[in-house]
């Protein structure tokens, strides 16, 4: 069953930055923008803007939302959640609208560019467009976040986008945002430079303006800030065990859902992810343990016996719900994992072990 929109508010909110640097080298096309202080500064109004949405969402999510007709537990934002998908597409389309010279608002000329929806990953746009009456309950919405529209009345009953030539933007609490629309907008649209960065703007992810690359274990920290100290003390040794071993780490977010694939060569091993529907997880991708089957017997009892179970897609093979077993051996991330972290780090080893004699 999918879960409320409420959840998801909840979910995103977590991924929010906490901490952003007060300096930080901006990409050049950032830098074009206007003063630096200025932008970074607008960068923390939309966190904070955004913070303030979703705590609105968390409340009152179950008013802008209805369960998909088909369930889906790996739904995409446009399938599940089209109105936050609205919102993301709406506030993005107001971004590259005309910012004013003292930055307290922007107009927009041309109102049908409201209608458009971007994807997870702003290189395309969707060939559907958002209908007038969700547009005007996506504004409604806004308008209880602050937001200021001048040039048209909500409490009309009927109102006719057509009849109406200007739209001015404001949101006169902290005035910074509107540039930070603009800024993460273009971070949305033109600084998607990975496969799989997806929504950036939702996540202000304020690193994809920083001119240099982001190192893999601050990325790390933060996807999996949430979990218990201890938890987190043993990802940060797996990750640093296998690197100093000659793994590569490969990060992507896809549909809000953070993945470290770890490498031999290119022949993946073991993966955390975090994610909204299936929590946070380790995924150990073993192919070899025929090779080594007198050291799983001194695993623990549940872990031999989830050994001997195999690996694959859990509704398929065993009429379960998914928790993307079909990428390996699927353990939740919790306080539970510390219980048999001794015997994974043996069984990683052994694993890269067999695959380095294969290639020798």
């Amino acid at each position: 069953m999918q879960k409320p929109l409420s959840d998801l508010a909840m979910y995103i909110k977590n991924t929010l930055p906490v901490e952003i640097p007060e300096t930080y080298a901006l990409k050049p096309i950032i830098k074009e923008m206007g003063d630096e202080k200025n932008i970074r500064e607008s960068v923390l109004a939309f966190r904070d803007f955004l913070n303030s949405l979703y705590d609105r969402l968390i409340i009152d999510g179950h008013l802008y939302y209805k369960p998909p007709k088909k369930e889906d537990s790996h739904a995409s934002l446009s399938v599940g959640y089209p109105f936050l998908d609205y919102l993301k597409s709406i506030l993005i389309n107001i971004g590259y609208g005309d910012l004013q010279e003292n930055n307290a608002s922007i107009i927009l000329y041309d109102l049908q560019s409201l209608f458009t929806i971007w994807g997870p990953g702003g290189s395309w746009k969707m060939r559907t467009k958002i209908t007038t009456p969700k547009l005007i309950e996506c504004l409604k919405f806004l308008s209880l976040c602050g937001i200021h529209f001048d040039g048209i009345d909500l409490h009309e009953k009927k109102i006719n986008i057509s009849n109406i030539t200007s739209l001015v933007i404001k949101y006169p609490e902290n005035p910074a945002l509107l540039l930070g629309f603009k800024v993460m907008a273009i971070a949305h649209i033109q600084l998607h430079i990975t496969k799989y960065n997806d929504d950036l703007f939702l996540r202000c992810d304020y690193k994809a303006l920083v001119d240099d690359e982001t190192d893999i274990t601050y990325l790390l920290k933060e996807a999996f800030r949430s979990l218990s100290a201890k938890v987190q003390d043993f990802i940060m040794t797996l990750h640093n065990r296998y690197i100093n071993a000659g793994l590569t780490c490969r990060y992507e977010c896809k549909h809000l859902n953070f993945r470290f694939f770890y490498s031999h060569k290119n022949k993946e091993i073991w993966m955390l992810s975090a994610s909204f529907h299936n929590a946070s997880r380790l995924l150990i991708k073993a192919n070899n343990t025929n090779k080594y089957a007198d050291i799983i017997e001194t695993f623990s009892e549940p872990l031999q016996e989830k050994i001997a179970r195999g690996y694959g897609c859990e509704k398929k093979r065993f009429g379960e719900p998914c928790q993307w077993g079909c990428h390996g051996f699927s353990f939740p991330l919790d306080d539970s994992i510390l219980n048999i972290s001794g015997d994974i780090e043996v069984w990683l080893d052994k694993e890269l072990s067999c695959l380095q004699r294969k290639k020798s």
